[in-house]
């Protein structure tokens, strides 16, 4: 909730305990439980807590700090990009002779196929006759064709079998980085989404492979609040359309694609993610 606001600050009133209860779904006493983190909860030698606080805002100076360097960084990549597009381009001026040169050379090569369309005139002729009568054996080949399509095989997909989202040669490792970046609250808050994952149903690999992922899109600001959304029917209606998606061709961003998937699951109605969760059958030709 910190991260979504602009300045990394939230009101100290009953709004926000409110809020925090509502989306924790806890049962303890909010307002006792941020107070104590302000003022119990101190380091001895900086006189920080877990919280600091003012009349009206509480907030997390180690938090502060992460983020201080998140925009720098990011303040730092966007005028290298600034940058590196300048030096390409140089200027207006040298920008519009580049244009210049293509306009001139499409031109150039407008009048050349207006020689070539009519040239080709006579040859079109007689092409276009060939493609006639290919046409014709194509539309019977089409036929049998359709006749054979209309012959449906099943496949089985077991999700209860799939190990990994990866290929075969991947391992899977822990992201220390991010594990780093979180404070105490946000610790507890990803345990809440994890245990709301049932990670358990999934086998060791994938169970690892999930969390890590799950732990980026929570620590990135544009998809926090979905993650916090994730169950585990919603992670398996992800797992569902990612294993169909991978059996007609081979996914060449899993990491990225899986993502995607769970956004997907978690603007799907409830009775959309109603299905058999250990075999789905996908058709094929």
């Amino acid at each position: 909730m910190l991260r979504n606001e602009s300045t990394y600050k939230l009101p100290l009133n009953k709004n926000t305990y409110r809020a925090i209860k509502m989306q924790t779904g806890t049962t303890i006493d909010v307002e006792k439980f941020i107070n104590d983190c302000i003022n119990e909860y101190t380091d001895g030698e900086t006189g920080n807590g877990l919280f600091n606080a003012n009349n009206n805002l509480f907030w997390s100076e180690s938090f502060l700090r992460r983020m201080q360097k998140y925009e720098d960084l990011k303040e730092k990549r966007s005028q290298a990009g600034k940058k590196a597009m300048q030096n390409r381009w140089g200027n207006k001026q040298n920008y519009n002779k580049v244009i210049t040169k293509k306009q001139r050379k499409i031109k150039g090569i407008s009048k050349n196929n207006k020689i070539i369309t009519m040239l080709s005139k006579e040859n079109n002729k007689v092409i276009t006759n060939v493609i006639k009568n290919r046409n014709k054996v194509i539309a019977k080949n089409n036929k049998s064709n359709q006749i054979k399509s209309n012959q449906i095989k099943l496949k089985k997909i077991k999700l209860k079998d799939m190990k990994s989202i990866y290929p075969s040669d991947h391992k899977s490792k822990e992201n220390k980085t991010l594990d780093e970046m979180m404070d105490e609250m946000e610790k507890m808050e990803f345990e809440t989404i994890i245990s709301n994952c049932e990670m358990h149903i999934f086998s060791p690999e994938l169970s690892i492979e999930i969390t890590e992922i799950l732990k980026e899109m929570y620590m990135t600001p544009i998809t926090r609040k979905r993650v916090l959304e994730v169950n585990s029917k919603k992670l398996l209606y992800a797992l569902k359309n990612f294993a169909i998606a991978n059996t007609k061709s081979r996914i060449q961003i899993p990491k990225a694609y899986f993502k995607k998937c769970i956004l997907s699951a978690l603007d799907q109605t409830e009775l959309s993610t109603q299905y058999d969760t250990e075999t789905i059958f996908e058709m094929e030709e």
